[in-house]
C-alpha cells in the first residue's frame, strides 16, 4: 500500500511541476507533507533535509554567488562587451561569446539575456553581423554553457542532480562530483559556440527586432575595496573547498556556511540579503526532493517507474538508444513547458529506469540536465528564449534553419559525450 501512495504523491509532484501553479518549492514541501499525513513518513523523516548536508552546503552558495555578483568583476566583463562593439567579423562573436560562457557560471540565464541584449542593440543593422543575425545565436551559447563551468551557480548543480535521486541509490561512486558535468558538457558546448560563430549566417537578415522591451540593467552601486577583497577571499577558499571535497570530507559542506557568517560579520552582506538568498525557492525544492527520492527508494516504488520505462524500452536497450531516448524526449518537453519542470520530471525518472536496469544513472541524468537547457526553436523554451524572440520580433519559421542544426549538433555531442564519460553499462 505504501509503493501505491509514494506513486500517488509522485504523480502529483509530476503535474504540479509541469502546471507550475505554485513556486517548486512549494509543491516540493506539499509531497513532505502528504508523506506524513499518509502515514509513509514522521515528521522528522520527512523534513529531515531541510538541515541535511547538501541544503548546508547549496543554501550558502546561493548566497556566495549574490555576494559575488555586487563586485566590480561582474560588471567589468560587461564593459568589456560594451567595447568590443568596435569588432567586426568573427573576433566580434568569439569574444562576446567567451563572455557569455563565463557569465552564464554566474548570473542566472533570464538576466544574462537581458545582460547580452543591451549589448547586441548596440551594434549597428548594416553588415552581416546585426541584432537580428546573432540575438538567437547568443542565446544558443548562453543555453548550452548554462552552469557548465564548475564556479558560482555552476559549482553546485551536481549537488541539486543528485538530490533527485540520492535516496535511490545504494552505490555511493553513482553520485556526480562538482567536476562531473564540466567533463560531460564542455565538447558539446565547445562544438555548439563554433556552430553559433559561423552558423549565424542561416538567421535572417530582416526582422521586426526591436529593443523597446528590454531595459538596460542598473549598474550596481560599487561597493568599497575592502568588501570586495573579502569577497573575492571568500569566494577563493569556498571553490577550493569544493574541488577538494574528496579530500576535505565532510568539512566541504560547512565551508560556504562559514563563508557567509563572515560576510555578515564583516558586514558585506546584510541580513536582508543574507536571508532572502537562504529562502530562495530552490532550497526548498531541493530538500523535499531529497526526500521524495528517500520515499522512492524505501518503497520500491522507484523500482517500479524504472521498470515500467524499460518495459517501453524494450528488452535490452543499447545504452546510446536510452541517452538519445532520454535527449530527445527532453528537448521535445522543455520545448513548450518550463525547462524547470521538465528537468524535475524527467530526472527522477531516468535515473528510476537506470538504477532498475542496474546501470549507471550519472550519464542519462547529465545528459537531461544538459537538454533542459538547450530548446530555443521556440519561445516557450525558457524565459530567455521568451526575451530573445521578443527582442528579435522573429516568426519561427525564420529561426529554424539556425535552431534545428544546433538542436542536432547538440544532442548528439551530449550523447556522444556522456556515452564515453559515463557508459550505461559501466
Amino acid at each position: 500500500m505504501e509503493l501505491y501512495i509514494v506513486l500517488a504523491i509522485l504523480v502529483f509532484m509530476i503535474i504540479s511541476f509541469i502546471v507550475h501553479k505554485w513556486p517548486f518549492g512549494l509543491t516540493a514541501m506539499m509531497c513532505c507533507a502528504l508523506l506524513v499525513v499518509t502515514g509513509i513518513y514522521t515528521p522528522a523523516q520527512a523534513f529531515a533535509n531541510l538541515g541535511s548536508q547538501n541544503i548546508v552546503l547549496v543554501a550558502p552558495m546561493f548566497v556566495m554567488s549574490a555576494a559575488f555578483s555586487k563586485t566590480s568583476l561582474i560588471q567589468k566583463i560587461q564593459d568589456q562587451m560594451m567595447a568590443m562593439k568596435g569588432k567586426s567579423g568573427y573576433a566580434l562573436l568569439a569574444v562576446m561569446f567567451f563572455f557569455i560562457a563565463i557569465l552564464a557560471a554566474f548570473l542566472p540565464t533570464t538576466a544574462m539575456m537581458t545582460v547580452t541584449l543591451v549589448f547586441i542593440m548596440t551594434i549597428g543593422q548594416s553588415g552581416d553581423i546585426t541584432p537580428t543575425t546573432i540575438t538567437i545565436p547568443a542565446l544558443s551559447v548562453l543555453s548550452a554553457w548554462c552552469a557548465v563551468l564548475p564556479l558560482g551557480l555552476g559549482s553546485t548543480s551536481f549537488i541539486t542532480n543528485n538530490a533527485f535521486y540520492e535516496g535511490m541509490i545504494t552505490d555511493q561512486s553513482q553520485l556526480l562530483g562538482i567536476f562531473d558535468y564540466f567533463k560531460v558538457a564542455v565538447i558539446p558546448c565547445i562544438l555548439c559556440t563554433v556552430y553559433a560563430v559561423f552558423g549565424y549566417k542561416l538567421m535572417p537578415k530582416k526582422s521586426n527586432f526591436s529593443g523597446s522591451d528590454i531595459h538596460e540593467t542598473k549598474k550596481k552601486a560599487a561597493i568599497s575595496k575592502r568588501d570586495e577583497t573579502i569577497i573575492y577571499a571568500i569566494f577563493a577558499i569556498v571553490m577550493l573547498s569544493l574541488f577538494f571535497g574528496t579530500q576535505i570530507g565532510n568539512l566541504m559542506y560547512v565551508i560556504p556556511a562559514i563563508g557567509v557568517m563572515v560576510l555578515m560579520i564583516t558586514k558585506v552582506m546584510s541580513t536582508e540579503e543574507t536571508i532572502k538568498a537562504l529562502t530562495q525557492d530552490a532550497v526548498w525544492m531541493v530538500a523535499g526532493v531529497l526526500t521524495m527520492a528517500n520515499a522512492l527508494g524505501d518503497t520500491g516504488a522507484g523500482d517500479l517507474v524504472g521498470q515500467l520505462v524499460l518495459n517501453i524500452l524494450g528488452g535490452n536497450p543499447s545504452g546510446m538508444m536510452v541517452l538519445f531516448v532520454f535527449a530527445i524526449i527532453t528537448t521535445i518537453m522543455t520545448t513548450f513547458m518550463s525547462n524547470a519542470a521538465t528537468k524535475n520530471v524527467l530526472i527522477p525518472i531516468a535515473a528510476s529506469t537506470c538504477i532498475a536496469a542496474g546501470w549507471d544513472p550519472r550519464g542519462v541524468v547529465l545528459v537531461v540536465y544538459f537538454c533542459s537547457n538547450i530548446a530555443i526553436a521556440f519561445p516557450s523554451g525558457s524565459p530567455a528564449c521568451g526575451i530573445a524572440y521578443g527582442a528579435g520580433g522573429y516568426k519561427i519559421t525564420q529561426t529554424l534553419r539556425y535552431c534545428l542544426p544546433f538542436l542536432v549538433i547538440a544532442i548528439v555531442a551530449i550523447v556522444l559525450s556522456a556515452n564515453f564519460v559515463f557508459p550505461i553499462y559501466g
